[in-house]
C-alpha cells in the first residue's frame, strides 16, 4: 500500500524515514541517541479503542469535497492503512501506561512492636518512552514519608546489561529489582492484563500480599477522640462558635443585668442573659490614687465553686444564675467576696417580673456619673469659635465639635437684612451694612458695601461665625432675634435693622406668624 502514495510532503515511505542521518549533532543529542540505541526497535500490539465513525456528509476524506493534492492521490479504503503506516511509535504508544502493584520488606530497628514493615508500591510503566514511575499509598500514622517514591525516568536492569527495563521484565508473583529495591509484583489492572494477553505473555493471577504487625495491630485502627471542649473554646476565642441555647440567645440578646457591687472598691457587675456570662468593671474616679484598670474580670461563665483544674479539664455545668444574685448577700467569685448593693431600673423590673422580688436600686448617680472637679471656664476672648475653644478645657487632646448634619443639609437658606449703625458719631451715622444670617449653622456675617468718596474701605466688617446675643441671656443669635425695626448688639456694635429682602420676608411670614 505504501507504493501507491506519491512522494509528496506527508506521503514519504518508511524506508526513507529510516535513512541514516550523517549530520553533526550536539553532545546532548548524541547522548540521547545513545540511550535510544539501548531500546529495542519494537512496536507492541496495544488494546484498541472503539473507532470513531465519521459521517460521510462531514467531508473528511471525501474526494468530492477535498480539493487538495493529497486528497486527489489518496487511494480508496486506505485511510486506516495510512494511519497505521506513518504514525510514529511515540504517537501510537501515547497515554498507554501499564500499572502494577508490588511490595518490598523494610527492616524496622529499635522497635519492640515490629521487626519489619511491608511497603506497598504502585508502578507505572509508560510505553511511550519506556520510562517508569513509582508511588506509595499514604497510611495514617505510618511515620514514613509516603507519596511519590520514584520520579518518572528510565531505569537500567540490575544484570549489568546496560539495557533499560522493558515490559517483559514485569511478571506477577516474580521479583523485579529497581535501584536496589527487590519488589515482588502481586497485582495489575485490567488494561495491563489485556496488553500482555495480546503479546502472547498472559500474566499470572493476582494474590494478596502478606501483612505486617503495623496493619494487624490496633494502632492503625485508633480513632482519635475529638476534643469538643477545646474546639468550642478556640471558636469562641476567635469570635465564633455555636450558642448553647439558640432560643435563649434570640430572646435575651442585648439584655444585660447591671449590679452595683463592692469588694475593696466599687465595681459594676454585668450579667448577660443571652449566654449566662458575667463581667466585672472597675469604677475609676479622678485622684483616687489607683491605677485605672477597666476590667476586673473579663466576660465568662462563673462556676459556683472555684477549684484549680488540670489543663483541658472543665467545670461541671454548675454556673452562677440570676437567682443566685441577691441584695445584701455576698457573691463569691473565685474565692473573693462581692457585696451586692443595688441594681439599675431594668434589672429591678426583670427580678420583679420573673422572681417576684423587689430588688432595690443602687446609687447609679454616685457610681456612674463621676464627680468632676469645679472647672472655672474663662470667658471667650472672641478669637475663633467658642465651641472649638471649649474642647481645650475639657480634654487634653481636644476633639472637633460635632455639627448637626441634618440641619446643615435641610437649611441651606440665608436671611439678609439691611442695617445701619445706631450711633451719634457723624462719621458713622451714614454707614450701611448687610447682615446675613445662615440657617444651617446659626452664624452671622456683616458686610459693608461700597460707598464712593466715603473714605471707608468696603468688604467684611465681621467674620462669619456664631455670635452671642447679650440681650438674650448671652445665648447665640437665632432668627427670632433679628426683627426689622429692632436694635441688635453684635460683638459690641449696635445695629439698627432697617429692611430685608423679599425672600426673608416670605420666610418670616411662613415660619413666624
Amino acid at each position: 500500500m505504501a507504493s501507491a502514495f506519491p512522494k509528496l510532503p506527508g506521503f514519504v515511505p518508511t524506508q526513507e524515514i529510516d535513512k541514516p542521518n550523517f549530520r553533526k549533532v550536539s553532545s546532548n543529542k548524541q547522548d540521547k541517541n545513545r540511550e535510544i540505541n539501548f531500546l529495542p526497535n519494537k512496536e507492541y500490539a496495544v488494546p484498541h479503542k472503539q473507532a470513531i465513525q465519521i459521517p460521510p456528509q462531514s467531508g473528511m476524506f471525501n474526494p468530492d469535497y477535498m480539493s487538495t493534492t493529497h486528497a486527489m492521490h489518496l487511494p480508496k479504503n486506505a485511510t486506516n492503512d495510512s494511519e497505521e503506516l506513518y504514525q510514529p511509535s511515540w504517537v501510537k504508544m501515547d497515554r498507554h501506561v501499564l500499572r502494577f502493584s508490588g511490595y518490598f520488606k523494610e527492616a524496622v530497628v529499635e522497635s519492640a512492636l515490629e521487626n519489619y514493615r511491608i511497603r506497598k508500591i504502585t508502578i507505572f510503566y509508560y510505553l511511550e518512552d519506556h520510562s517508569l514511575s513509582m508511588t506509595e499509598p499514604k497510611q495514617e500514622n505510618s511515620g514514613v514519608p509516603q507519596g511519590a517514591f520514584l520520579k518518572r525516568q528510565k531505569v537500567l536492569r540490575a544484570d549489568n546489561s546496560k539495557t533499560f527495563i522493558l515490559p517483559e521484565d514485569f511478571r506477577i508473583n516474580q521479583d523485579i529489582i529497581i535501584f536496589g529495591k527487590t519488589i515482588r509484583l502481586y497485582d495489575c489492572d485490567e488494561y495491563t492484563r489485556e496488553f500482555y494477553q495480546l503479546q502472547g505473555m498472559p500474566q499470572e493471577p493476582s494474590f494478596v500480599p502478606q501483612s505486617d504487625s503495623f496493619e494487624t495491630k490496633t494502632m492503625t485502627k485508633f480513632i482519635p477522640q475529638k476534643d469538643t471542649v477545646m474546639k468550642d473554646y478556640l471558636e469562641h476565642k476567635l469570635g465564633g462558635g455555636k450558642v448553647t441555647s439558640q432560643k435563649q440567645f434570640l430572646e435575651n440578646d442585648r439584655k444585660v443585668l447591671k449590679f452595683y457591687v463592692f469588694s475593696d472598691i466599687e465595681y459594676i457587675l454585668h450579667y448577660y442573659l443571652a449566654d449566662d456570662t458575667i463581667e466585672i468593671k472597675e469604677i475609676n474616679s479622678a485622684n483616687s490614687g489607683r491605677v485605672p484598670f477597666p476590667m476586673m474580670l473579663r466576660r465568662q461563665k462563673l462556676p459556683r465553686k472555684f477549684s484549680l483544674n488540670q489543663p483541658g479539664q472543665t467545670y461541671a455545668e454548675d454556673f452562677i444564675r440570676p437567682q443566685d444574685i441577691q441584695f445584701g448577700q455576698p457573691l463569691i467569685i473565685y474565692n473573693r467576696k462581692f457585696l451586692i448593693n443595688g441594681c439599675d431600673q431594668f434589672t429591678r423590673q426583670f427580678y420583679f417580673d420573673k422572681f417576684n422580688v423587689d430588688f432595690p436600686l443602687g446609687g447609679q448617680e454616685e457610681y456612674v456619673q463621676q464627680e468632676r472637679s469645679n472647672i472655672i471656664i474663662p470667658p471667650h476672648n472672641g478669637i475663633g469659635d467658642e465651641q472649638d475653644s471649649l474642647g481645650y478645657i475639657y480634654r487634653l487632646q481636644p476633639k472637633p465639635p460635632k455639627k448637626d448634619f441634618f440641619k446643615w443639609v435641610d437649611n441651606q437658606v440665608n436671611l439678609r437684612f439691611l442695617a445701619m449703625f445706631n450711633t451719634n458719631k457723624p462719621e458713622d451715622k451714614d454707614r450701611v451694612f448687610v447682615i446675613t444670617f445662615f440657617l444651617n449653622d446659626d452664624s452671622l456675617l456683616v458686610y459693608e458695601p461700597t460707598v464712593r468718596n466715603s473714605g471707608i474701605p468696603d468688604g467684611k466688617f465681621l467674620e462669619k461665625r456664631k455670635y452671642k446675643n447679650v440681650n438674650n441671656n448671652n445665648e447665640f443669635f437665632t432668627p427670632g432675634d433679628l426683627i426689622v425695626g429692632n436694635e441688635v448688639l453684635i460683638n459690641g456694635w449696635k445695629f439698627q435693622l432697617l429692611d430685608c429682602d423679599e425672600f426673608t420676608k416670605k420666610w418670616y411670614s411662613e415660619n413666624f406668624k
